[in-house]
Formats: structure tokens, sequence, C-alpha cells
């Protein structure tokens, strides 16, 4: 069975079993998946859905009653005492039944299975949006950690510069204001590092706020989506239609009810005319049948009408919003792919350019502030380029995202 249908289904159990899993084992063996489930269990949010399913459970209960209503029990007594007082006594008591017009009860169990396809699209559509929030912190994450290696890195550069220009200096063979540069640069450096890690923690401890985990391993990059067209099955899209025939079909319903069925009386009677005289019985059924009025069924068959109007309305602008989303995801990758490229071609002149700079500076052809500046170029470099790799991943997983693909 798989795994979020299992958390649906036995949810109190799976929230335990499936948190205990996610939280006992290594990050770095976690999929992204896991990560999903582990917050949908923290944060179910399923209160909407279960008062859906809580309204399907009573329509079909209403649907599968072998009568339209309670049946009502009447008893009639009548006497002349307070009259001609002639001994005439009467009882009568019986059953009214009220049965089903044709085709009502099969509207109620209509009912009852559209609003239990809008729970289920409920939970679908709250799993989506979990995953929505669990990509962006896990990539907000990623970024961070890339500012924060790309920080140490370019400390760890700039230290090593520094000790050499230092013992060059010791030597005699560069001035004392070059060493002054360099330990200048491994201070802005060392600063760079600690704002680098002040933002992973912010990220970390966003991440463990939204999941419940302590931190989360590198992601990995999704999988590009071979189909970029809006599917039909989007969990917002099944959303919004479940609603729409939830709606269509409660109209059904409501002017169904406007034709009451029959109500169907079994009884009997005893009674004596006068006193001394013994009781006769008598036993009748009697059929009423309600006369459907337009008027009295109009406000509740208007709000009905209403309320699949808005649904409608709704499904439009959903799927506009949906159509916007995916273009700008889109476009994001189309964005970040060309930007990654342009950054390794930089990275790649960079590298050659510092190679030169540093051979030069070897040989006395150059100073130190010309040194410093090619490195400092590099280091940009090398950090573009690691962030738009990350960007790349980051907008693949939010093209998937407007996709409506949840992770499995």
């Amino acid at each position: 069975m798989p795994i979020l249908k299992y958390v649906q289904r036995w949810l109190p159990l799976g929230t335990l079993v499936l948190y205990l899993t996610v939280t006992g084992h290594a990050l770095a063996d976690t999929s992204l998946s896991e990560f999903v489930v582990a917050t949908f269990v923290r944060h179910q949010g399923r209160e909407l859905s279960q008062s859906e399913r809580d309204i399907a459970n009573a329509l079909d209960q209403k649907a599968a009653q072998p009568l339209a209503g309670d049946p009502t029990f009447n008893l009639k007594y009548e006497t002349d005492a307070i009259g001609s007082d002639l001994g005439y006594r009467e009882w009568e008591g019986g059953v009214e039944l009220p049965l089903w017009s044709p085709g009502q009860s099969r509207e109620y169990k209509r009912e009852a299975e559209r609003t239990g396809f809008v729970a289920d699209a409920i939970l679908n559509a709250r799993r989506l949006e979990v995953a929505g929030k669990v990509r962006d912190r896990i990539w907000m994450l990623a970024l961070a950690r890339g500012d924060l290696e790309q920080a140490q890195s370019a400390l760890q550069t700039a230290q090593g510069l520094a000790d050499d220009v230092k013992r060059r200096v010791d030597a005699g063979e560069l001035p004392r204001s070059d060493l002054l540069l360099a330990d200048k640069d491994v201070l802005t450096r060392t600063d760079a590092v600690a704002q680098a890690e002040n933002r992973v923690a912010q990220a970390e401890g966003a991440f463990r706020n939204l999941t419940g985990l302590e931190s989360a391993p590198a992601p990995r990059r999704e999988p590009l989506p071979a189909n970029k067209e809006l599917p039909e099955n989007h969990p917002q899209l099944v959303l919004v239609d479940a609603k729409v025939e939830q709606a269509r079909a409660h109209r059904e319903r409501v002017e169904g009810e406007r034709r009451k069925g029959p109500n169907v009386w079994l009884g009997g009677k005893s009674f004596k005319e006068r006193a001394g005289a013994g009781y006769d019985s008598a036993v009748g059924v009697e059929i009423s049948i309600p006369l459907g009025s337009v008027a009295h069924a109009a406000p509740a068959l208007a709000k009905a009408g209403a309320a699949l109007t808005e649904a409608q309305v709704e499904r439009e602008h959903r799927r506009h919003q949906l159509d916007e989303a995916l273009y700008i995801a889109t476009l994001e990758y189309q964005r970040t792919t060309e930007a990654q490229q342009r950054a390794q071609r930089r990275q790649e002149l960079a590298e050659a350019s510092l190679d030169i700079s540093r051979r030069a500076f070897e040989l006395g052809e150059t100073d130190l502030v010309r040194l410093l500046q090619v490195q400092a170029d590099t280091i940009d470099a090398r950090h573009d380029q690691q962030i738009r790799q990350l960007d790349v991943g980051q907008a693949i997983a939010r093209l998937n995202q407007s996709l409506g693909v949840i992770p499995e």
C-alpha cells in the first residue's frame, strides 16, 4: 500500500510509526517523500476533510434508511362526557410513515459520494501544499549552506594567501603593507563566514519548525517533468472539480425534495356507542400525497444554485491561477538554466585568470592588490556557479510543484 494512502487510512497509527521511522533514520537516507509524510502527519490540517467526510457519512446513512423521515405515532381519544354523556368512547391510534419519492434516496446517495470525493481531494491538495513548503524549506537551506561553503572556502584561500605573504614579508621579499592587506582580507572573509553561519542557522530553524526534524541533507535534484502542460489530475483542479460536482448533486437533491413522497398511515380504532355497549374495532390505511409548491422550495433551491455557481467560478479562477503559476515556473527554469551556463563559463575564465595572476605574483610581475582583485573575482565566480546549480534544482522543484507532482 502506498505510504500516503496508509497515512490516510490509518492516520493515528501512521502518525506515530511514520514519524518515528523518519526521525529514526539517518537524514542522508531520507527521501523527499518521507520528509513530506513526516510534515504531513505533524501538520495534518485534516479538519476540513474530516468535516466533509462526516457530511458524506450522514448523507449516506440517510440514503440507506427505508423511510424518508422518522415515523410518527399518534393516538386520539374521543368521549361525550361533557356533552350528551351517553357513554360514547373512541380510541384511535396508528403510525404515520413518510415514504421516499421516486429517486429521492438515490439523490442523497449521489451527494454522499460527491462529498466523499471532496474529502479525499482536500487531503490530496493538502499533501501538495505540504510538499511545496517542504521543497521551499529544503532548497532555502541548501542555498544558505552553499553560501556558507563558499564563504569558508574563500576564508581558507585568503588565509593561505596571508600565510604566504607573511612568509615573504619575513624574508624581506614583500613590504609589510602587503601583509596588512592580506590580513584585512582574512578578517573580511571571517565576517562573511559568521554571517553565512547565521543564515544557515535561521534556515535550519525554519526547516525544523516545519518538519520537526533537526536538519536536512543536501537536496537531490528532482526529475525534470517531461510534460509541462497543466494536468487535469492536478490536486487543486481535482478539488475544485469535486466541489462543483458536490454543489451540483446538492442542487439536484434540493430540487428533488420539492416533490415530497406520500405519507402512509397504518392504524386502527376501538369505540362504543353508549354506556353498557361493547367495543367495536377496525383497522385502516390512509395515504396523503403532498402537493409540491415551487414558491416554498424556491429559497432553498436558489441557495443551492448560488453555491453551484460559486463553485464553478472558483474552478475557473483556480485554473487561471495554476496556469499562471506554471507559466512563471517554466520561465524561471529557463532563466536559471541559462544563468547556470553563463556562470560555468565565467568560472572557467576566472580560474584561468587566477592561475596566471598567481604565477605573475610569485615571479614579482604583479602586486598583491591585483592578485587580491583577481582572487575575489574567482571566489565570486565559484560562488555564483554553485548557487546557479542550486537555483536550477530549486526551479525544477517549483516546476514540479506547479504541475501538482507529489513526491512518492
